[in-house]
């Protein structure tokens, strides 16, 4: 129906398009037409509503109502295709999550030997997990077999020798804890101890043992867990059956009430998380037709096991007779009733026989006993109810007290684990800073050696370039020399010429050309250039010297330079040698460092230990404390010196007790003296008061009289005081009372009073009232001004007339306030009694 309802309200295609130009034209037919197919489909749609109430022989099918078969038919074959195509996709995303499922299952479940779990409390949401393991492999256990093996012998041999070398005293057997798994009594037997680790091999050997121990602390845990996880199911188990007798009980009782049922959560069993319940899926379950069927047998098959135990005369029969079970219980007790004669119903009290009255009798007798028994039984159903349920209170509590103390073990193994696992960090630590230091110390060492024969290729260059300079140098020096003599044998060249002449020669001799060299020569040497009186033979061996000169010149410039570059090369190569063997200082000074570093860190060994709270004594002002500072001492040394101050201190009290009572002394007496001294002074004083007395008559009266007429002379005279305070107390009530009656009156008046000056006050509001209507209907502006001022008159009386209420009435409230205080004090006080 789905696919008719589509293809009867599919939109036409020309609904889409957007219209152009010739759309404009043909726009109304187009409308029409849109209407006239929107009539049609409306038509259909009434006509599949009203198949569909029709009965079945008279219903129609569905495709009847189609009006393009071939295009339902193309719809109908691209929707299976889609179907198809969708179908297969999410096969594929099926099979493909199956596989991550297996991949997943295998590698984190299947792979463990012990399960991840957790145990959860009855009463608290506190829980305990347990270790998930693997299988340990078998190249780990021949390993650990072979250390054992190992360290066996080691521990044998050096039992026998009598002489505990460095890396044979095991970890168990020293007096230095370094992890709670010793105090577990989980620690391995072979264990180093942690000041005789030296070597690569003995720390490794120390990492697989320390693996032991965490896989035993591991299992230990997890046998404890499995105890403990076993008894809760117990302790479910005894509940459910508690629970079970407790209802059977309520059902005696016909009570109603729920009942705790604890019960396993899905971390307490993890195996529910490959089992999926129906609940978990919201989707609708597709059945295929064979699958149908399939459900349909089982139903029919369930209906006629049902049928079956319901004709089951004989169980029926049991039921009925025995009331489901093969005994009687006694439970009838509750239930049970005593007969109750039937001329209780039919006579009435006074038409009872004497017979029938016994008869009643009896049954009052017999009803009040299966009354008690009735009270009794519920009573001791009710006490069996509560001993059921103190008795699964107390066994959940019990077990929730395990279930802390297993999480107490819980935590303890967790610090074990981590101090082992620290350990075994600081000894991969502390091997791999070895292998870096090694690598480092070799790749410094191998730097060394090639820096060291680049500085002998480089010495041995030097010193040949060194004598090759030394050679140039000679030579340089020769044609030094040859030039300089060439200079000093010019005038030797023409020792027939006259002095002028050669000195003129000479001139010419030290003149140079400019420009290039042949063609400056050429017109040095031209025949212009001859001097007078010099004939052409001279001066041809003038030029021959002169061009001598400038070649050997031109030699010595040459030679120069070339010694500057090579003198220049000499120095760069000698600072190249130097930077070489600083270099070589400063790679051999690292490498002696790094040697030192190794040494030290190799004595300097990182150890582990287990300080109780009193034992250290380091400054803690942060969360960790710095230990960068400390000395570990031995605790013999911290309690020699604590008993030396306490000695110290003892002496420092004595002496200053001492010292105490010594002063104590001195102001005893001090005191004492002082004491004594203000005696004396008051002595004096009394004495000189007693000299200083004088007598008067009543003193002397005193003096005479005995002691017994002056009381009763005192008592005479009180007597006479109380008679007088009486009288004149009675007279002051009497007075007291007249002003408040007198008060009472006036406040009366002033009441009277003011409730008529309340009633001429409303009155005056009406007044006020209808005057003021009276002005506003009035618009006369004649009677305005009278009618202004009567207003105003009638406002100042009515102010008058409040003011005057006022005054009254805080007189009023003052009176009041003065009558009570007035027959307040008219009451004696009960210390006038008492002196009175």
């Amino acid at each position: 129906m789905d696919v008719n309802t589509e293809s009867s309200q599919e939109s036409p295609a020309w609904e889409n398009q957007v219209p152009g130009e010739d759309d404009m034209k043909y726009h109304q037919k187009k409308e029409k037409l849109r209407e006239q197919m929107e009539e049609i489909r409306h038509i259909i749609q009434e006509m599949i509503q009203e198949n569909e109430s029709v009965r079945q022989i008279e219903r129609l099918e569905l495709k009847e109502f189609n009006v393009d078969n071939e295009k339902q038919r193309r719809h109908d074959t691209m929707m299976e295709q889609e179907v198809a195509r969708v179908r297969d996709e999410i096969q594929m995303q099926i099979w493909e999550r199956c596989y991550l499922w297996d991949v997943l299952k295998r590698d984190c479940w299947d792979s463990l030997k012990v399960k991840d779990r957790a145990v959860k409390a009855f009463h608290t949401e506190h829980e305990v997990t347990n270790y998930p393991l693997k299988e340990r492999p078998q190249k780990d256990l021949d390993e650990l077999k072979k250390v054992e093996s190992k360290r066996k012998m080691e521990v044998d041999a050096a039992s026998k020798e009598k002489t505990q070398k460095p890396g044979e005293i095991p970890e168990a057997m020293s007096g230095l804890a370094s992890s709670y798994s010793a105090e577990l009594e989980l620690s391995h037997p072979y264990l180093y101890d942690q000041f005789s680790l030296q070597t690569t091999e003995q720390k490794m050997n120390q990492i697989v043992l320390l693996q032991d121990v965490i896989y035993r602390i591991k299992t230990a845990l997890n046998t404890k867990f499995d105890v403990v996880y076993k008894q809760k199911v117990q302790e479910i188990a005894r509940v459910k059956e508690r629970n079970k007798q407790v209802k059977e009980l309520m059902e005696e009782l016909e009570m109603v009430e729920d009942l705790w049922e604890p019960s396993l959560n899905d971390r307490e069993v993890p195996e529910r998380v490959f089992i999926v319940d129906h609940s978990q899926i919201r989707a609708e379950k597709y059945l295929t037709p064979q699958q149908q069927e399939e459900e349909e047998k089982k139903r029919l098959e369930e209906q006629k096991r049902l049928a079956a135990k319901r004709d089951n005369v004989r169980g029926r029969a049991l039921d009925d007779m025995m009331d489901g079970v093969l005994e009687v219980k006694k439970d009838s007790i509750l239930k049970s009733e005593v007969p109750q004669p039937e001329f209780i119903v039919a006579k009435a009290n006074n038409q009872w026989s004497e017979e029938e009255k016994k008869l009643f009798k009896e049954y009052e007798k017999k009803v009040k006993e299966l009354t008690t028994e009735k009270d009794k039984y519920r009573k001791s159903l009710e006490n069996e109810i509560k001993g059921l349920q103190k008795a699964t209170k107390d066994a959940t509590e019990r077990f929730d007290d395990s279930l802390r103390k297993l999480f107490e073990r819980k935590i303890k193994s967790d610090m074990a684990i981590c101090q082992e696992e620290l350990k075994m960090k600081i000894l991969s630590y502390s091997m791999l800073m070895e292998e870096v230091m090694g690598i480092e110390e070799e790749e410094l060492r191998l730097k060394v050696g090639q820096m060291l024969e680049n500085k002998g290729r480089m010495a041995e260059e030097l010193q040949r370039f060194e004598r090759d300079l030394e050679l140039f140098q000679e030579t340089y020096e020769n044609i030094v020399a040859e030039d300089k003599a060439l200079d000093k044998e010019f005038r030797k060249e023409f020792p027939g010429l006259h002095k002028a002449m050669v000195d003129q020669l000479y001139k010419l001799f030290k003149r140079r050309p400019r420009g290039p060299k042949k063609h400056a020569m050429e017109e040095l040497d031209a025949p212009r250039n001859i001097p007078e009186g010099l004939n052409a033979t001279v001066w041809e061996k003038f030029c021959q010297v002169r061009r001598t000169k400038i070649d050997s010149e031109h030699n010595v410039k040459a030679k120069a330079s070339s010694l500057a570059v090579l003198q220049a090369t000499l120095y760069q190569k000698q600072d190249e040698d130097h930077v070489a063997q600083q270099e070589i200082q400063h790679l051999t000074q690292l490498l002696d460092n790094l040697r030192e570093e190794k040494k030290h860190f190799l004595k300097d060994i990182m150890v582990q230990f287990l300080l109780k709270q009193g034992q250290v004594e380091v400054t803690n002002t942060d969360l960790i404390p710095d230990y960068s500072d400390s000395i570990l001492l031995h605790r013999t040394v911290v309690e020699d010196l604590n008993q030396t101050i306490r000695s110290l201190g003892e002496q420092k009290i004595a002496m200053l007790v001492q010292t105490k009572d010594f002063r104590k002394g001195i102001i005893q007496v001090e005191w004492d003296n002082t004491m004594r001294r203000m005696q004396i002074e008051d002595l004096q004083n009394k004495e000189r008061d007693i000299q200083m007395l004088r007598l008067t008559e009543d003193h002397k009266e005193y003096l005479k009289t005995d002691s017994d007429s002056r009381v009763c002379k005192q008592a005479t005279s009180m007597k006479e005081t109380l008679a007088l305070q009486q009288k004149t107390y009675l007279k002051d009530v009497k007075h007291r009372k007249q002003t408040i009656r007198h008060l009472h009156a006036q406040a009366a008046m002033k009441e009277h009073k003011n409730a008529a000056l309340d009633k001429q006050i409303q009155d005056l509001h009406v007044t006020v009232s209808q005057m003021r209507h009276i002005s506003e209907a009035s618009a006369m502006e004649a009677n305005e001004a009278v009618n202004t001022e009567q207003r105003y008159q009638e406002v100042l009386l009515l102010r008058k007339l409040k003011d005057t209420a006022r005054i009254q009435a805080e007189k009023l409230a003052f009176l009041s306030a003065e009558a009570q205080r007035l027959g307040m004090r008219n009451y004696p006080s009960l210390v006038q009694l008492k002196y009175n």
